[in-house]
């Protein structure tokens, strides 16, 4: 310290011994009071400095070991508390997730599990859904197309914490306009409205999926009809990301109406469809589904040119995509095909499913979420016969 401050001390005596050259008599005898006043005051100033320059010198040292600990605490606290942040909001839950946040680490194609210990609410494992479709089908009597909008709701009701089985419940409800002028030309048919009910039971245990329910179908079009199916899946999880099984449709009952001009009496029956399907979840949480399979055959009836003998089994396929968006919101569709597309299916949707409770990036992984979706064209298809 010493050394740090030689010149400084080296200029205070310079002034010191300049002022004193100045105020000493040429007798050196005698004593000059304004003079001891002036070497006070100095001397005074010298050992403010000193002080001064002292605690800068402190206040330097306390400096550089804060920021050096600051350092440290920047590495380790940021991934903790991020962590923590994270773990508090799924807990809140009454969840245990092993999963890093979707929004960020999913976008870097890093894995996924998920567990769930708890059953959720009723709200929890709702969706409901806004969209348009389109359609063509036997029931189209050879000259008809449909396309309009489409809204369903679906919620998973949990029966049993301990099996994991859930109950499902849902209600779709379509109406669209003609997209071809022949029915509103001839008979003065413009539309159709359909209502879809589908109630059953589902369980997410060891890997093992499956679900099954009973489809109820009003619909008002050129006449009333009641019809009613039976629909499952059964599938297993290869890993985090893959899962393969088997889906099916099958009739139970049909019901019988009048084409009103001319009057031709005629049946409509549900389409008795099974196939193979996978499932892949990717890196942004989007899930999409490819299904391949057979179809019952179906009528070919036209009612401008007549009909043509029914096919047999026919080759079918078709595929669904859940992209979540936000929070809240996910694009939802299905496209289903009954081979030939001339005479057999034609069907599609796609819109906008909401989850009130939030959640859409595992909404259709938790344990009591419907495992079917509520029945619809892509999934209720319906043969003509008269």
């Amino acid at each position: 310290m010493a050394i740090k401050f030689a010149p400084r001390l080296l200029l205070v005596n310079l002034v010191l011994v300049s002022a004193l050259c100045n105020v000493l008599p040429a007798n050196a005898e005698e004593t000059n009071p304004i003079a001891e006043t002036q070497f006070q005051r100095i001397r005074e100033l010298e050992q403010q400095i000193l002080d001064k320059d002292r605690l800068i010198e402190e206040l330097r040292t306390e400096l550089n070991q804060s920021q050096q600990k600051n350092v440290t605490n920047a590495t380790i606290e940021p991934a903790r508390l991020q962590t923590e942040t994270y773990e508090e909001k799924t807990s809140a839950d009454g969840l245990t997730i092993q999963q890093p946040d979707p929004q960020s680490d999913f976008s870097q194609g890093q894995s996924y599990t998920t567990t769930f210990n708890e059953s959720g609410s009723s709200l929890e494992n709702l969706s409901l859904f806004l969209g348009l479709n389109g359609s063509k089908q036997p029931q189209e009597f050879g000259v008809n197309a449909h396309f309009g909008g489409q809204f369903a709701a679906n919620v998973g009701i949990p029966l049993s914490d301990e099996t994991g089985i859930g109950l499902q419940a849902g209600t779709a409800i379509n109406y669209t306009d003609n997209a071809v002028q022949v029915f509103e030309r001839v008979d003065g048919t413009s539309g159709r409205f359909q209502s879809f009910t589908t109630v059953g039971l589902f369980q997410r245990n060891d890997g093992i999926i499956w679900g099954a329910a009973y489809d109820f179908l009003f619909q008002d079009y050129y006449d009333e009809f009641h019809l009613g199916q039976w629909r499952g899946k059964i599938g297993t999880e290869l890993d985090d990301r893959n899962e393969v099984g088997l889906r099916a449709s099958i009739a139970n009952h049909g019901d019988r109406g009048v084409y009103r001009a001319p009057a031709i009496n005629v049946t409509l029956d549900p389409i008795t469809q099974g196939s193979v399907y996978w499932t892949r979840t990717w890196d942004n949480c989007a899930a999409t589904t490819f299904w391949l399979g057979l179809a019952d055959g179906h009528a070919e009836p036209n009612l401008a040119l007549g009909d043509l003998p029914a096919t047999n089994e026919r080759f079918l396929f078709g595929a669904e995509i859940h992209v979540p968006l936000n929070d809240h919101l996910a694009l939802f569709g299905q496209g289903n095909f009954i081979m030939p597309a001339d005479t057999g299916t034609v069907d599609s949707y796609l819109g906008i499913v909401f989850y009130p409770d939030g959640g859409s990036w595992t909404a259709r992984t938790r344990r009591f979420s419907p495992v079917l979706p509520v029945a619809n064209i892509t999934s209720f298809a319906v043969d003509f016969a008269r």
